[in-house]
């Protein structure tokens, strides 16, 4: 069902007919700039999906109208399903999009999305927080050990990353061959040479890193959370048939809070390949040194490299296929200055120049960089094997 409701911009009396599909929560919340003046309009729709009934709050810098004389333009909102770009006014996003994929498998998933979101990753945040304490009774109160034997540390352990890796695949829909690839590697390092695995092990356990990468990954997850409704009609289109695809927007946009989140999650991926490179290291050269044109470099000195120069170290080993082409040095610098900002009349993520001012360097669709977020976070998630492995081997340890 799609609602249409007329609001008028309290700033401009711009009029602007606002088309919502109706969804399956019990609250949408969507937000646009005024087409005329820029202001934002918020409205939010509460949901009685028991009783079918929709009531619209009071928006935030606009008024409900009571006609649609003199609208300027009509504006077609979904917390579930992209827009086509080609899409006309008179029809839904629901009626768009149908037949373009298995519908009951999206919703499906879709299902066990929103279960993790509300429910589930507050569960295993719970068990995170008496890990990083040590209080295991409340952990095994929690999530009681189905495991025979005695239950550890270690197993505890491997119970709550097999957890967010097994809760986190179904945002990514990471390939199952992927995740093999990196057990693979991982496996072969310590086949060929684990004393040496060892000595990364206490590298990354004196130093430090282990506990601070421990904070970085759950950090980075938690505001992937918190972000997920911004961008969760965007994952329907992993789903579609090759051949129905075609441009999309995204309804809301949400660039300053994703782009936060693209930020803290390119510099903690980052962190992780540094450990990926150490695993490739001892699988080629049988040492924690990276070859260089001088000769050779410590995990330490390639760490406080600037991430760009990283990039031409990592594609030369066998992991590079899945962590480059999203390793955009240049755009996540762009997007890091203040000067970025979304443009409304283009739909589109604007990047100026840093060292001449007023020059445009980079524009990019909104829905292209919202599928680079969720590519990251991809990304992400598989790197964050390499951190997961290793605080197993060492026992679940900290210090």
């Amino acid at each position: 069902m799609t609602v249409r409701n007329p609001v008028v911009c309290i700033s401009c009396d711009s009029k602007i007919i606002t088309r919502t599909q109706i969804g399956h929560k019990d609250m949408q919340k969507h937000s646009f700039p005024c087409p005329n003046c820029g202001v934002v309009i918020t409205y939010i729709l509460d949901l009685d999906q028991k009783r079918a009934s929709v009531k619209f709050r009071d928006p935030d810098n606009g008024k409900w109208a009571d006609d649609e004389d003199g609208a300027v333009k009509t504006l077609t909102f979904s917390d579930e399903i992209v827009i086509p770009a080609s899409m006309p006014d008179f029809i839904s996003p629901h009626i768009a999009t149908w037949g373009r994929y298995d519908w009951e498998k999206c919703r499906e998933d879709e299902g066990l999305r929103q279960l993790f979101v509300q429910k589930t990753f507050q569960y295993a945040e719970r068990c995170r927080v008496h890990f990083e304490r040590g209080n295991w009774d409340l952990f095994d109160k929690e999530s009681p050990s189905t495991h025979e034997g005695p239950v550890t540390p270690k197993s505890r352990l491997i119970d709550l990353y097999n957890f967010y890796t097994a809760g986190f695949s179904k945002f990514t829909l990471i390939p199952r061959g992927d995740y093999d690839r990196i057990h693979q590697r991982l496996t072969y390092a310590q086949t060929l040479d684990q004393p040496l695995v060892n000595d990364l092990a206490e590298q990354y356990l004196v130093s430090g890193r282990i506990v601070s990468l421990w904070k970085e990954i759950f950090s980075v997850r938690h505001s992937f959370v918190n972000c997920y409704n911004f961008i969760q009609p965007l994952i329907t289109v992993k789903y579609w048939k090759e051949e129905y695809r075609e441009p999309v927007t995204l309804s809301d946009k949400r660039f300053n809070e994703l782009r936060q989140l693209y930020i803290d999650c390119f510099e903690t991926l980052f962190r992780l390949l540094v450990l990926a490179m150490g695993f490739e290291v001892i699988i080629h050269h049988r040492r924690l040194e990276i070859p260089t044109k001088k000769g050779s470099m410590t995990l330490e000195q390639f760490e406080q490299m600037p991430n760009a120069a990283k990039r031409d170290h990592i594609a030369k080993f066998p992991i590079e296929d899945l962590f480059m082409p999203v390793l955009d040095t240049d755009f996540r610098n762009g997007i890091g200055h203040h000067a970025a900002h979304y443009e409304q009349e283009h739909d589109a993520v604007v990047i100026f120049d840093t060292k001449d001012a007023g020059k445009i360097s980079r524009v990019v669709g909104y829905t292209e960089f919202c599928e680079k977020v969720l590519d990251l976070f991809a990304a992400f998630e598989l790197a964050a094997m390499y951190h997961h492995d290793l605080h197993i081997y060492l026992g679940g340890r900290f210090a």
